[in-house]
């Protein structure tokens, strides 16, 4: 017979299930707060992210800007090491004696104190070749180079480009400089160099300083290698230590920033600075110099509000959580909205250093989509265009701003780099929306290749350049003027030597072509030293200057040069002209001298001032007498030249006051040449 079932108290169950009542709640609130725990990290995680970018923005801002800055000084240097004017100049200074010096004295003075004046150079000086101070923007120099200036001045000329000494300080100065060294040449003859130097404390470090915010740990670092060594090349914002003084010798602190970008590490980095601080920093190199810029912040700046807006809502979640399970979903969803707002909070302070930190640097963004035919402006870009705030512009809008003058070429170019998906750069002009001034902008652009064939994107930037094309322009004019200046005579304000070498070669070039002669005559003022010696300095220039006049006024074709050779001599060039011809132009001359009446107590037997005159005239097509063939304008000058003055020579020792033809007796001279040949006696 079965056993009947044991009979079972009616709590008996109930009392097991509220047994694992309380087990169950403890893991329910335990993963609960595991999973927030983790969503908590996650959302502090991409804040943290959020943190690091905009620093690395502004790191990397700073560097392109001091980059940029570098890259202007030495495209400075190349400018003026490519200026031949200025170095014929600064050769003919050297190479002229006191009184010709003097006057030459001011042109190249005026250079050095125009890159002090206008282009914000500290000091700009002149030393010649061996590294000796020659002249200043203050005026003459005196002294050397130092050590490391004239190891530069060494490089430079090996090398014939500018050489950046880069940021030191030296007893010359009492401020840390950035200098270099640009060359000048002479042709291929080294002249001399300009040593140019800018105060760091107000053309690079002020770089430094643009912060988009007013935090009080922000700070960013130029930094070198030396050795194992880091040395700081700016000045610290914390410490009283002077640039270039402070150094961190490799293995101590090695978690400090400054270390490990020495190391080699880039991007952002947690460690602690120069004062213990626990920071955030951000590493990038300066590009084309071994310059870092460290960019940090206190971490306990950055991250201790959020954190503790963190907490409390986390708290005030598991208190709430605690009291009832129903309200933990609301409380998660108003923790959660918190959080965002925080965070979206803390993006839009992040886009607003990002604003400011464009608007430091001037420069606008725009994004152009072909499909709808419009321009997506950021806030800078509009303000350059001259519109209010940010927004989109469209095409025809665009168009109407553009000038009139560049408008048809701007199109072309724009519509090539979008149907070629090209890279774009160019300068042109605009009329500002807003009260229509002209102003000059530069534009880079990048094909948008992620949204593939269609629609056709581009991005790029946009900058304001009219202040530097109105320095480019200024310089341009400087420029002119100052080659006019160095091919006219001072006194007798005819071409002068330079002039009239330039002119030989393009007009034998001429002949060549057409089969024309070329004449060439030699004038000498007779007894001129006589002259000086009897009537004082002051009535020979003023004869000299009345000759110059007379010679002029006998130049009636087109073509014909006069030019100042040197001292009493005069050489006029007469294209196209026969031996024939040139000594019918020079018996003009000596006429023309006679009429001036100028008297001369101790010169020819008619009491005047007069001249003599060699004539020489050479054609492409014959055999020269005396050189042969010319092959070059060098060639044609020299032989023209040496014809000339041989019959100059030959006119004088048959009584002066006549016309020589070049001929068979000066073609001896020419062979056996006196050593009065090129500098006629009185």
């Amino acid at each position: 017979m079965p056993h009947a079932p044991a009979h079972r108290k009616p709590g008996s169950r109930t009392r097991r299930a509220w047994w694992l009542l309380p087990p169950l709640v403890l893991g329910l609130f335990v993963a609960m707060g595991w999973g927030m725990w983790r969503f908590y990290q996650e959302r502090e995680l991409r804040f943290a992210h959020q943190i690091e970018g905009g620093l690395g923005a502004i790191n990397q801002l700073q560097a392109e800007g001091v980059a940029d800055w570098r890259q202007r000084r030495l495209g400075e240097a190349m400018a003026l090491m490519d200026d031949a004017p200025y170095a014929r100049a600064v050769a003919r200074w050297r190479a002229a004696g006191r009184e010709a010096a003097a006057s030459l004295d001011e042109t190249v003075h005026e250079r050095l104190r125009s890159l002090v004046e206008h282009m914000q150079y500290s000091s700009a000086q002149l030393v010649d070749p061996d590294g000796r101070l020659l002249m200043s923007a203050a005026g003459p120099a005196y002294g050397a180079l130092p050590v490391a200036e004239q190891a530069a001045l060494v490089r430079a000329f090996e090398s014939a480009q500018p050489i950046v000494v880069g940021l030191r300080r030296d007893p010359a100065f009492s401020f840390v400089f950035y200098s270099m060294l640009a060359p000048l040449y002479d042709g291929s003859t080294p002249v001399g160099a300009v040593w140019l130097v800018v105060d760091a404390r107000t053309g690079l470090y002020p770089l430094l300083q643009t912060w988009p915010n007013n935090s009080a740990t922000a700070e960013s670092l130029l930094v070198r290698r030396e050795g194992g060594d880091a040395l700081y090349l700016s000045p610290l914002r914390h410490r009283g230590d002077e640039p270039l003084t402070l150094r961190v010798p490799a293995g101590q602190q090695e978690r400090n920033p400054v270390l490990q970008a020495i190391a080699g590490v880039r991007g952002a980095v947690y460690g602690a600075d120069y004062l213990g601080h626990q920071v955030l920093a951000t590493v990038s190199a300066v590009p084309d110099s071994d310059w870092l810029l460290v960019s940090k912040i206190d971490r306990a700046e950055v991250f201790s509000d959020a954190q503790r807006r963190e907490w409390l809502s986390l708290g005030l979640l598991v208190s709430l959580g605690l009291m009832a399970a129903g309200c933990m979903v609301v409380l998660w969803q108003w923790r959660a909205w918190r959080r965002e707002r925080a965070l979206k909070e803390t993006l839009q302070r992040n886009m607003r250093w990002l604003d400011a930190a464009q608007k430091a640097a001037a420069v606008g963004y725009f994004a152009y989509d072909g499909e709808r035919r419009k321009f997506t402006m950021s806030r800078m870009a509009n303000v350059i265009f001259g519109r209010p705030g940010a927004g989109s512009l469209a095409l025809p809008a665009w168009i109407a701003m553009l000038h009139e003058d560049e408008r048809e070429h701007v199109l072309a170019v724009h519509g090539k780099a979008m149907d070629e998906r090209q890279a774009l750069r160019l300068q042109y002009r605009i009329r500002r929306a807003s009260d229509q001034q002209v102003r000059w902008i530069e534009v880079w652009g990048e094909y948008d290749t992620a949204y593939g064939v269609q629609p056709a994107r581009m991005t790029g930037t946009v900058q304001d350049i009219t202040e530097r094309k109105q320095v480019e322009e200024q310089l341009e004019g400087y420029r002119a003027a100052l080659e006019a200046r160095v091919r006219i005579d001072p006194l007798t304000q005819v071409a002068n030597r330079l002039a009239l070498d330039e002119v030989v070669a393009q007009e034998w070039a001429r002949a060549e072509r057409s089969g024309d002669a070329l004449a060439l005559l030699m004038v000498d003022v007779d007894h001129f030293k006589a002259f000086n010696d009897h009537y004082g300095h002051m009535a020979g220039d003023i004869c000299l200057q009345a000759v110059a006049r007379a010679l002029v006024g006998q130049t009636g074709r087109a073509g014909d040069m006069l030019a100042r050779y040197g001292g009493e001599e005069f050489a006029m060039l007469l294209p196209g002209a026969d031996l024939d011809q040139a000594r019918a132009a020079a018996e003009r001359l000596c006429q023309a001298v006679r009429d001036l009446g100028i008297e001369h107590a101790r010169g020819c037997a008619c009491g005047v001032v007069s001249i003599s005159v060699g004539v020489a005239s050479l054609h492409p097509a014959r055999q020269g007498p005396v050189t042969g063939q010319p092959r070059s304008g060098v060639d044609v000058a020299q032989a023209l030249f040496q014809q000339a003055d041989a019959a100059l020579y030959c006119a004088k020792h048959r009584g002066r006051d006549q016309v020589a033809d070049f001929c068979a007796d000066c073609d001896q001279v020419l062979h056996d040449p006196p050593d009065s040949l090129f500098t006629p006696g009185p």
